[in-house]
């Protein structure tokens, strides 16, 4: 069933989606064609400025529509009268949130995969993609020179970090809305006050566990603490250098992953538990 639900929430989503990126595919290409072109008469210029600001515009709407339909599908679908029908479906309420969840975190990042694809057709000129080696090259080259051998983890850690941390924003708007929704009036303020509270929340939680670590020194990771000096280490003639940067990657990197899929199991859970125990559709 869950399969059912996913790709009826594709299909309702997809028809909002795919021609945004056509467009914004399409403009791409136009401005490419403009690019190559040499000089340009007044006409075509003022053509030209408008296909760059209508480019520039199909980017900020496609990030903000897929930060809308989060919103607007969960709650359309579950949380209005729509609700009323997907709660009487032979599925559980689990489902239902898998369902948004798995449509929203692909929409998402393949919203970014198409931004980035319009941008490479856009600047993807051997000139640019030469230079763009030569960055690529000197950033790799400063990873391994600070990192070691270890930077291809902290590159796959950053990976990983992208992808908990869309599903933690996903979540985190389905359980204010569904908190917001326990209230008998003012259902939409009320979620919008949930989302403010548990952000705050979170954001305090953090600095305070972040302040304790720093303050209790870095050291206890084998790195040297906050606010001291960098330490160097010599043997076989080879001077090691152990910096705050690194102490504060190898560290913080991992406890934000770690913490932000703690709160994204809290999340679903509580909304997996209003959903079943705390229902109010009214």
């Amino acid at each position: 069933m869950l399969a059912k639900l996913t790709k009826h929430e594709l299909y309702a989503t997809g028809r909002i989606f795919l021609p945004l990126y056509s467009i914004m595919l399409l403009l791409s290409l136009i401005n490419r064609g403009f690019s190559s072109i040499g000089e340009l008469s007044s006409p075509f210029k003022t053509l030209k400025g408008f296909m760059v600001a209508a480019y520039v515009i199909s980017i900020v709407a496609t990030l903000v529509i897929t930060f809308v339909i989060i919103i607007l599908r969960f709650y359309k679908n579950l949380m209005s009268d729509e609700g009323y029908l997907m709660f009487t479906l032979p599925v559980k309420p689990s489902q239902l949130i898998n369902a948004k969840l798995i449509v929203s975190f692909l929409w998402n990042i393949l919203s970014i995969f198409v931004v980035a694809t319009s941008l490479f057709i856009i600047l993807g000129t051997s000139k640019n993609l030469e230079m763009f080696r030569g960055l690529l090259d000197l950033a790799v080259t400063g990873l391994k020179s600070t990192f070691g051998s270890s930077y291809p983890i902290l590159i796959a850690e950053y990976i990983i970090m992208i992808f908990v941390c869309t599903i933690y924003q996903i979540l985190m708007i389905y359980v204010s809305i569904a908190i917001g929704h326990l209230l008998n009036e003012h259902k939409v303020i009320g979620s919008f006050a949930a989302y403010i509270a548990i952000n705050t929340i979170i954001q305090m939680l953090v600095s305070i566990i972040v302040l304790i670590w720093t303050n209790l020194e870095l050291s206890i990771f084998t790195y040297t603490p906050y606010y001291g000096t960098t330490e160097t280490i010599t043997g076989n003639n080879v001077n090691y250098s152990v910096s705050i940067v690194q102490a504060i990657t190898k560290q913080i990197i991992p406890f934000s992953i770690i913490f932000s899929v703690l709160c994204c199991v809290a999340f679903y859970l509580v909304t997996n538990y209003i959903f079943k125990k705390k229902l109010n559709l009214n």
